[in-house]
């Protein structure tokens, strides 16, 4: 398969798991984009699309949206990013492949366990548990702009409405990928090539997103979970072999 046919898939993939889901754009593209590219170029080339589709989701779910549940995230988070952004710079593309893919599957067992379920429910309430789960996705954050998962396990367990977790999570990583983006070019990271080249997949995260705003307008709360999971846990695979 040509590689930009690929990509375009990629991206495609991304954008229907972001809106399926309410995140996940970055956990899908950059693994599978790094299987074509070193790492902090898949992480730059999918960047611009993370924030915008969090922007959007944060005003379309703005009515279901409660500042009170983010507070103990938000604490965490802010230490997790600096410690996340200076691994990105320090560790080996190597070493970065291999603890992304071995993340991800631990997130998938621990999502996918009633266990897993059950202890973080036991927990929700905990403001401490709120920080540790916002240590971890600004950690994973600023290393991979992947944090969904992490901030995903604890707003989940505070909330059974879906488009209230939607609206969290957007509010979430809008604010945070704001920050990351001053970050990331303070850093280097962004160049003029690399920003042509992300505009070039455009239509097909456009698609992406279109398709996956309908299927979660159809889908039960357990088969929108399952698919994500089943995706998430392949992608890992795929990694951590190529890597």
């Amino acid at each position: 398969m040509p590689e930009h046919l690929a990509m375009a898939l990629i991206f495609l993939v991304s954008g229907f798991t972001m809106s399926f889901a309410g995140f996940g754009f970055a956990m899908v593209s950059v693994p599978l984009l790094a299987l074509l590219l070193p790492i902090k170029d898949a992480v730059a080339l999918q960047f611009p699309y993370c924030l915008v589709l969090f922007l959007y989701q944060a005003w379309h779910y703005r009515r279901h949206f409660s500042w009170e549940p983010l507070r103990p995230l938000v604490l965490g988070s802010a230490l997790g990013l600096a410690v996340g952004t200076f691994l990105l710079y320090s560790l080996p593309d190597l070493a970065l492949k291999r603890a992304l893919a071995g993340f991800i599957a631990v997130v998938v067992v621990f999502s996918a366990l009633p266990a897993g379920r059950v202890l973080a429910a036991r927990y929700a309430h905990s403001p401490w548990w709120g920080r540790f789960c916002g240590f971890l996705s600004g950690s994973f954050l600023g290393a991979y702009t992947i944090g969904g998962p992490q901030a995903a396990v604890y707003i989940m367990s505070v909330t059974d409405d879906p488009r209230q977790a939607k609206s969290l999570l957007a509010t979430f990583f809008s604010a945070q990928f704001v920050l990351m983006t001053l970050v990331y070019a303070a850093g280097g990271m962004f160049s003029w090539p690399v920003l042509r080249g992300t505009l070039a997949y455009s239509p097909a995260v456009a698609l992406g997103s279109v398709l996956g705003f309908w299927a979660f307008s159809k889908a039960s709360n357990r088969l929108y979970r399952y698919v994500v999971l089943a995706m998430l846990l392949v992608t890992a695979v795929a990694l951590w072999w190529r890597a």
